[in-house]
């Protein structure tokens, strides 16, 4: 762009002079003006103002601002919750059905998809935790979703995966999907996004954050519970005690969740656990891992 300044100078001898200097302005460095004195040596007073003439424009080309679709930005803010995500998974959250209503049980389309995301530094793969690669998000990938959805509260990117946890980790994701794609669930809150918001970190420290909390389709808040390795028996105990205090204590408006959904690997997990609920069971409810995955 051209912007077009005047000059005018008073000399001492009396008289006006008026010089007009045109200047190009980068799109990059910001405005930078020049002046040049015309006459040096001589008293004088100058005065600058632009002056009201139209501009002289220069088109200026730039590169095109790099844009997600809403369902590749699902798929980064799916990664980022779920702290990892196998392109299978990804695949049956996002890529199951086609634009024609059909199922596709091809990986080709999300791959391709996916991989769209890795080469553009939003998704980095991880290929040595477990045989198959993994995508976790990239700092890159959560700032620019963090800015393209800056009304939600995002937990921090982990940009490695925990070896020790890597199979309830991928169960939890797993039963999302399912419970999220057959419409028992409207909305998931992980365990990260958990340890991120005041009232959930308030309520329920470490040791007693569920998996997650999800809310269904009318409006009820349920705590969510996977359970593949057996802990101690005190552990479960102090933990269904905590539950129960939080869903009898409080008043309705302010339980942050109205149940307990279990779901467990093993019957024995099952059935030691419920042995501490027996009072209390409107409030929790159990379901056998192999149910809702359909194995």
């Amino acid at each position: 762009m051209f912007l077009v300044l005047r000059i005018t100078t008073r000399w001492s001898a009396g008289g006006y002079l008026s010089h007009f200097i045109f200047h190009q302005s980068g799109l990059l460095n910001g405005l930078c003006l020049q002046i040049e004195r015309l006459a040096k040596g001589k008293s004088m007073q100058t005065a600058y103002s632009f002056f009201d003439l139209p501009y002289v424009v220069q088109k200026v080309t730039s590169q095109k601002g790099y844009r997600l679709t809403e369902r590749e930005l699902d798929v980064l803010e799916f990664v980022l919750e779920m702290k990892f995500s196998t392109l299978e998974d990804l695949h049956a959250k996002f890529f199951k059905v086609t634009k024609l209503g059909t199922v596709s049980n091809s990986l080709i389309w999300a791959r391709q998809r996916v991989h769209k995301l890795v080469k553009s530094e939003m998704l980095q793969i991880l290929t040595d935790v477990c045989a198959r690669p993994l995508y976790v998000i990239t700092q890159k990938g959560y700032l620019f979703l963090r800015n393209s959805r800056s009304q939600k509260n995002y937990c921090r990117p982990l940009l490695d995966v925990d070896g020790r946890f890597f199979d309830h980790d991928q169960r939890v994701a797993q039963v999302r999907i399912v419970l999220e794609n057959s419409g028992v669930v409207k909305e998931w809150i992980s365990e990260r996004q958990l340890s991120e918001i005041d009232e959930y970190r308030k309520c329920l420290p470490t040791e007693f954050r569920p998996d997650a909390i999800y809310v269904t389709p009318e409006g009820k808040r349920v705590a969510f519970e996977l359970e593949i390795a057996r802990k101690t028996k005190e552990r479960y105990q102090q933990k269904v005690k905590r539950y129960i205090h939080m869903m009898t204590a409080a008043p309705d408006a302010e339980r942050l969740f109205e149940e307990v959904h279990y779901v467990c690997e093993k019957e024995a997990v099952w059935n030691l656990i419920q042995d501490h609920t027996q009072l209390f069971q409107p409030l929790f409810r159990f379901t056998m891992l192999s149910e809702v995955l359909g194995e």
